[in-house]
């Protein structure tokens, strides 16, 4: 069997004085094997915690979306935040800030690296 990766993105914002937001993301049969976030926007070095839920129940622990960037070094995969989640599922990706700017709008994308496996072609 060979491995191929396919992606799929989700995008979350904060506006201003928002505190929390969520996005609903059809994921792909496969196994999510990372995920990666990219910021845009001033944080306000503000803690803005990231979690992925399925079904409401979390499956990845809120922590500061900055500790979910890419790494530099390595492989692509291994700069991502690692995960082991199965796809062919809904998820909730949530990210909730711990205090609420009166000035600053905050996006993040988050994608989703997801393993599948194919027969070897010969």
């Amino acid at each position: 069997m060979e491995e191929i990766f396919e992606y799929i993105t989700s995008t979350v914002t904060l506006n201003e004085t928002e505190t929390q937001d969520t996005d609903n993301v059809l994921v792909p049969d496969g196994t999510i094997v990372g995920i990666a976030a990219v910021i845009s926007g001033n944080t306000e070095s503000r803690i803005i915690n990231l979690s992925m839920l399925q079904n409401n129940f979390e499956v990845v622990r809120a922590a500061d979306v900055r500790f979910s960037e890419r790494t530099s070094g390595g492989s692509f995969k291994e700069s991502m935040r690692p995960v082991n989640l199965p796809g062919g599922r809904n998820y909730e990706t949530r990210i909730v800030a711990l205090s609420a700017s009166t000035t600053e709008k905050v996006s993040i994308q988050v994608m989703f690296m997801i393993s599948k496996k194919v027969p070897t072609q010969y």
